[in-house]
């Protein structure tokens, strides 16, 4: 009979972010939303990038097991301009339902970065206009970013950790990214 009660207890709080009060706008009090951004948060501007204007090396597939595995997805980005830190790629693509991966090409050297902890975003219960309006599957406005600028900004949760979920700023420095600012939003009732 524990084991029944037990049961019970688990699937009604793994359920009651579904069942928490809607507003008008249809999101509940665990929506990642515009208001929950700081205003001294990390800016662009604040870490400028000069954009490089050269040709890009090709990428080097055989430097990065992981790397062989995307080969398509990052033989198309690595054609681009720089859209990230100066001389950078920042690949994104759909990974799953409200999912992004995120990969980093340097187009100078061809080398390939996955970053630890976060080649992964899920964007689940984020308000639409921090998701640009974007209405794709993957969400890729849940990863901000701009070629003259080393900070990137996640909305959602780096690599499905509910103890990421919220608003990440990153800074790009030494081909890794550090984290400078994280704004917890919680995705179930946290205990007191």
């Amino acid at each position: 009979m524990r084991i029944i009660a037990s049961a019970i207890v688990l699937l009604v709080s793994c359920l009651l972010p579904a069942f928490a009060a809607v507003d008008a706008d249809g999101y509940n009090e665990f929506t990642i939303r515009p208001t929950d951004i700081p205003s001294d948060s990390p800016r662009f501007e604040d870490y400028p990038a000069s954009i490089y204007a050269g040709n890009n090396a090709p990428p080097k597939f055989n430097d990065n097991p992981s790397a062989k595995q995307f080969r398509g997805q990052l033989s198309h980005w690595a054609r681009s301009k720089p859209n990230f830190a100066g001389h950078y790629i920042l690949a994104t693509w759909g990974c799953g339902t409200d999912c992004v991966s995120i990969t980093v090409i340097d187009t100078k050297t061809g080398n390939i970065y996955f970053p630890d902890g976060m080649t992964t975003n899920v964007s689940v219960n984020v308000h639409e206009r921090l998701l640009d309006g974007n209405e794709l599957w993957h969400q890729p406005g849940s990863v901000k970013f701009q070629a003259d600028s080393r900070l990137l900004i996640l909305i959602g949760m780096p690599e499905e950790r509910a103890e990421n979920r919220g608003i990440s700023f990153y800074v790009w420095e030494n081909n890794k990214f550090k984290q400078v600012r994280h704004i917890h939003k919680s995705w179930y009732p946290e205990s007191k």
